[in-house]
């Protein structure tokens, strides 16, 4: 019984997996595509998605690696073709709605990870800032 136990307290929870993944991806994305475009600084982008990558090598397993990494460059060719469409398309509804979308997805991967409040800052109690600490306290948990 403590086998099992001790076994599955190793086990990272799949759907943070996912999600740190996704992450991984779309912020290398969001990298190369400001790279590309030399319309925005990348470093503050790049100190995340090396956050989120430190914390994805600690929840994958030697096993899961190759499937991680595939979906690691799903996310970042889906991202990619979000910032592409913002970029390029003829059609200003269908490039405002996927700056929006790719926007709302950093967004998502940037609650992940841990960031200290500004000085002074009052710390507002709402349900997002409940679930933001809780993914933060999973994340913690699962990469120790």
């Amino acid at each position: 019984m403590v086998t099992c136990l001790a076994a599955t307290a190793a086990i990272p929870d799949q759907d943070l997996l996912h999600r740190v993944t996704a992450c991984v991806g779309r912020m290398s994305a969001q990298i190369e595509h400001h790279w590309l475009m030399s319309d925005q600084p990348t470093a503050q982008v790049e100190t995340r998605r090396d956050h989120l990558e430190d914390i994805l090598d600690a929840l994958t397993s030697a096993e899961e690696a190759t499937r991680i990494l595939a979906e690691r460059i799903e996310a970042k060719v889906a991202h990619a073709s979000l910032l592409t469409q913002a970029a390029f398309s003829q059609d200003p509804r269908r490039a405002s709605w996927a700056e929006k979308r790719a926007e709302q997805e950093l967004a998502h991967c940037r609650s992940i990870l841990l960031h200290p409040a500004p000085e002074g800052a009052a710390t507002p109690d709402n349900a997002h800032d409940s679930d933001l600490n809780r993914v933060n306290q999973e994340a913690w948990h699962a990469s120790q």
